[in-house]
């Protein structure tokens, strides 16, 4: 996707650059933005075909709605930091 944009701002500053100035403009920028362009063209078809080798949808889905289920909760042997929570956990046999 940014090649296109490199593209078109190249090509963009060429073509502008060649009507109201000429020279370099149209002699450098307009075949270095048909090159960008180009580069993009083949570097999108090449990923598309890529994708479709590896097996890739061609259609996008909406994701599923329904949630994952969440197993139950389990000490993580994380360390109490209030002073309240210490001494609470203080008291507790072990």
């Amino acid at each position: 996707m940014w090649l296109y944009m490199i593209a078109a701002v190249v090509l963009f500053v060429g073509v502008v650059g060649g009507v109201l100035t000429g020279g370099i403009f149209l002699i450098i920028f307009i075949p270095l933005g048909i090159v960008a362009l180009i580069a993009a063209v083949a570097t999108g078809a090449l990923g598309r075909s890529a994708e479709k080798r590896a097996g890739a949808a061609s259609t996008h889905h909406a994701p599923a709605t329904d949630a994952l289920p969440h197993p139950p909760a389990q000490p993580t042997g994380h360390v109490p930091t209030s002073p309240e929570a210490l001494v609470d956990a203080r008291r507790q046999p072990h």
